[in-house]
């Protein structure tokens, strides 16, 4: 017979759910932190050909401004966003290329066109 009283089983049933619980919320955060990280460099390929330096639309807008409560890239907000960021400081403009494609745009068309 368990010479443990139903105090201390309870006991150790919390501890062992609460040690869980923290393992879960460290995978979270770490998933949050890979999607972040993928969202950053998605959207620095999409916008090179928009801006500049892609990195600005980070540190001037911010990826999570960009981003629904999922995590997932709202790419008409991305759009809005990037004109008014261009509407205020046109010297972030990437420079007119003659190339015939747009790089991030087809960029993500590849990307897209392999899922």
């Amino acid at each position: 017979m368990d010479a443990r009283t139903s105090g201390q089983r309870l006991s150790d049933e919390a501890a062992r759910r609460r040690r869980e619980l923290r393992e879960e919320q460290a995978r979270h955060e770490d998933t949050r932190l890979l999607l972040h990280n993928a969202n950053r460099l998605l959207l620095q390929v999409a916008l090179c050909d928009r801006l500049a330096d892609p990195r600005d639309f980070e540190l001037i807008v911010g990826v999570d401004r960009a981003v629904d409560d999922r995590g997932a890239i709202v790419w008409a907000r991305v759009e809005v966003l990037v004109e008014v960021l261009l509407q205020e400081r046109p010297h972030l403009a990437a420079p007119v290329d003659d190339a015939p494609w747009r790089r991030g745009s087809t960029a993500l068309k590849w990307m897209a066109a392999g899922s």
